[in-house]
């Protein structure tokens, strides 16, 4: 991580950073976010305290990503739209910031030294408050964010000192499997084992349920995959290889509530793809059958709603698209001319559709700009000029998009990265209680 564009870090600059963490903090906590914060607090074990919480949250404001790809910080620039654009360049500066395990090389008057016993690199911090009349102290070992600022960096917020040499490195070394625990190697490998361990359990790779027995069956299948499903190359469940890891058994974590798209579904399809991994589909069958059916105004009633539901909602991958479009393609393409009252429409269309309404971007306004767009990405067309910032906004190829979508994945396994923060937590405790 390299420090923001150069320049002097003066106190006004710094007071100001100070003022942007605290607005984005209550952002979290008592704003817009603060019901996904709260989610996530529940992970938590009941007896945390303060450093715990406030750990969580640090992880929530720098490391956190909603099912869409988007940090805490994007959530926060898109609901500032006063925001000065030095404002904006420096909480974008911190989404490239540093979380590990320091040793205090040397203190001055308002900055100090620190060497990342990870990497072995040198980092300047600045301080608002004179070092003097702080707890730190030359060689003492602490865990910190840094946040880049100007030429130099500041902290985020908490700083965990450890008690000796051994703690700290015994802390990077936990940080280090949990890196390769969730490297995106392990993530896809892990996904491949939920595929394999959801077929072995349903015997097949899509079930629905009603939405009465829906959290029933994800809890036993949850359990079949973390407790008894074997790795084919270790022989171990994930239950044992986290024991290996961390030293203490793995807990269960709680289903969340359901979404509220879900409370209105007359059943909910639970399918396994191989890059999506598992997703959640209300109304699926009933999604379905208007494109099996020659006369879907009469065998699938509210069929368009659903449809502009399935095309619009951002968190309904494009799989369920992929799927029926991969096995009955003039369907598909018959059924969107008639819902979008455009007779020309062609199938080569369907992910410009798409992307149009779950991720619109200024300057496409129309379908038909979105349609051109595509065509460009696939070759057919060359780009006019004045669509070239529209262009450059929007080169989420559907590989890309995919791999946005991947992030929204639910991993039970995981439990995405607060399954991590919270083993960090728990890790940390136990290192100050020594």
């Amino acid at each position: 991580m390299k420090p923001a564009a150069q320049s002097t870090v003066s106190l006004v600059s710094h007071e100001r950073a100070e003022w942007l963490k605290q607005q984005l903090r209550d952002f979290a906590t008592i704003g817009p976010l603060h019901s996904r914060f709260d989610q996530l607090r529940k992970l938590l074990p009941e007896m945390a305290d303060k450093h715990e919480t406030e750990a969580l949250l640090d992880y929530f404001l720098f490391d956190w990503f909603d099912e869409n790809g988007q940090a805490a910080i994007n959530h926060f620039l898109a609901s500032n739209n006063r925001i000065t654009e030095s404002d904006r360049q420096i909480l974008l500066d911190w989404t490239d910031s540093l979380s590990s395990v320091f040793e205090i090389r040397s203190l001055g008057k308002n900055s100090l030294q620190l060497l990342d016993l990870d990497s072995n690199e040198t980092f300047e911090v600045a301080t608002i408050k004179p070092l003097a009349k702080s707890a730190l102290k030359g060689r003492q070992y602490m865990a910190a964010r840094l946040l880049p600022f100007g030429d130099k960096f500041i902290f985020s917020g908490i700083q965990i000192i450890m008690p000796d040499r051994r703690s700290a490195i015994e802390e990077v070394q936990i940080r280090r499997s949990l890196d390769r625990l969730y490297s995106p190697e392990a993530l896809e490998k892990a996904q491949r084992e939920q595929c394999s361990a959801f077929c072995d359990f349903f015997g097949c790779e899509e079930v629905s349920v009603t939405i009465r027995d829906l959290n029933s069956r994800m809890e036993e299948f949850q359990r079949y995959l973390l407790i008894e499903h074997r790795d084919l190359e270790t022989g171990k469940t994930a239950a044992e290889t986290f024991r290996e890891e961390f030293g203490h058994d793995l807990i269960l974590p709680e289903m969340e509530p359901l979404p509220s798209e879900f409370t209105h579904a007359e059943e909910v399809t639970i399918l396994c793809d191989e890059f999506d991994g598992l997703v959640l589909l209300p109304d699926y069958q009933r999604f379905r059958r208007i494109f099996s059916t020659d006369n879907p105004d009469r065998d699938v009633e509210g069929w368009q709603e659903l449809l502009w539901k399935y095309i619009k909602d951002p968190d309904i991958p494009i799989v369920a698209f992929e799927r029926i479009a991969e096995q009955t393609p003039k369907r598909v393409q018959k059924v969107l001319r008639a819902l979008l009252d455009d007779k020309t429409f062609s199938i080569d269309h369907l992910y410009a559709v798409l992307l149009h309404y779950k991720q619109p971007v200024e300057g496409l306004d129309t379908l038909k700009d979105d349609e051109r767009l595509w065509d460009i990405f696939d070759g057919r067309k060359k780009p006019a000029r004045k669509r070239a910032a529209a262009t450059k906004k929007k080169t989420t190829s559907i590989a890309a998009k995919k791999r946005a979508a991947a992030k929204k994945t639910a991993r039970p396994a995981a439990k995405s990265k607060a399954r991590k923060v919270t083993a960090k937590a728990t890790q940390k405790t136990s290192v100050r209680k020594r």
